[in-house]
């Protein structure tokens, strides 16, 4: 059985990964992965906590947090193909054309 440390330790490096992914870079692919990349990280936790209380909570947890990931990745992967398609960029710094450019408001 591996220690309930060892399994905490390795679950906040890929969180902290995760983090420094989407905080580094500036591409809505690397954003999303980074953010799968610390779901990985907290459902490791999950997992590991369920396993040293003997209780299948964790891993019930986890297949939600996977159900979850897996629809919020399919709107997110729609958006960013809208968004290449209609803006022809990626990157964030980009993107910053979707904002309302009126002074008055809507008209």
């Amino acid at each position: 059985m591996i220690p309930l440390s060892h399994s905490l330790t390795i679950a906040a490096l890929l969180f902290v990964l995760g983090l420094a992914i989407i905080l580094l870079r500036r591409e809505l692919l690397f954003i999303l992965m980074g953010l799968e990349v610390m779901f990985n990280g907290a459902a490791l936790t999950a997992i590991a906590a369920g396993q040293y209380w003997n209780n299948p909570d964790g891993q019930v947890l986890t297949i939600f947090l996977m159900v979850v990931t897996a629809a919020e990745l399919a709107v997110a992967l729609i958006l960013v193909w809208l968004a290449f398609e209609h803006l022809k960029a990626t990157q964030v710094d980009m993107l910053t054309r979707l904002k309302d450019d009126t002074k008055g408001g809507a008209p």
